[in-house]
């Protein structure tokens, strides 16, 4: 707009404009946003129509008369700043999502899920003290009967008094305290032996859902003879499942 040749200007410099001239450069220019802007209520994701009619900016907090004061606030600096908030804050939501995803897929202890079944009781069990005939090393062999086993086959381990639970170990000791008081001849044996009563003795522990879990109190005066690789069996060392008879071997033999 020119306002040279009004009171208080200078050549070469714009006039003062009265407050009509703003009203009609800014009619003016909304008319100019209006005809190349076109607003689109429906698709516009931070205007709606309130019950007055007015439109609002939920963006900005801001009520609007019209929809041409709607699009000036469109252009204006409040309404961008506003915007690259929003934007900054979208990425910061995105990156979060994105690592929650990631973590999920890492396999870990928190994110596997227990398994629980009914527990059916404790299986037949059986234990032979045997001895091999040519180097007379003594051993003892386990059977076990499972019938109503859910899983592939049973899993087993000679655990030490201090790998078991606090809960297993009182358990442990109240049971060999009651054999001894039942046989007087072992208590004398375990009084003349050296060491405290945890060393022992070994536990073979065996799992086999749906049974509980049975434990078999294994003396410690002499070591295992099995290999030093685990899950491997020897001549001194072996187990078997006959899946036909659901019935489970375990034989070992103490080193001279």
């Amino acid at each position: 707009m020119d306002y040279s040749g009004r009171v208080n200007s200078k050549k070469g410099a714009g006039g003062i404009a009265s407050n009509e001239d703003i009203n009609i450069q800014t009619k003016q220019r909304v008319q100019e946003l209006l005809s190349t802007h076109v607003l689109d209520i429906d698709n516009d994701p931070y205007v709606f129509r309130n019950h007055l009619g007015m439109l609002e900016c939920k963006l900005c907090l801001t009520t609007h008369i019209n929809e041409s004061s709607y699009i000036s606030h469109l252009g204006g600096r409040k309404h961008h700043l506003n915007l690259e908030r929003r934007r900054i804050l979208d990425e910061k939501q995105n990156k979060s999502r994105e690592h929650q995803l990631s973590s999920q897929n890492i396999l870990s202890i928190n994110n596997i899920e227990k398994r629980s079944w009914k527990k059916i009781g404790k299986p037949i069990y059986k234990i032979t003290k045997v001895r091999d005939p040519e180097t007379l090393r003594t051993g003892i062999l386990v059977n076990i009967k499972l019938p109503k086993i859910t899983v592939k086959e049973p899993m087993f381990r000679i655990m030490s008094y201090y790998e078991l639970t606090s809960k297993n170990q009182n358990s442990c000791r109240n049971f060999i305290e009651k054999y001894k008081s039942d046989d007087d001849d072992d208590a004398e044996d375990d009084d003349d032996s050296d060491g405290g009563d945890d060393n022992k003795y070994q536990y073979l522990v065996v799992s086999a859902e749906p049974y509980d879990n049975i434990a078999i109190v294994i003396p410690n005066k002499h070591e295992i003879d099995k290999p030093l690789e685990e899950n491997k069996m020897s001549d001194s060392y072996w187990w078997y499942w006959d899946n036909d008879t659901k019935e489970f071997f375990l034989q070992f033999l103490y080193k001279l």
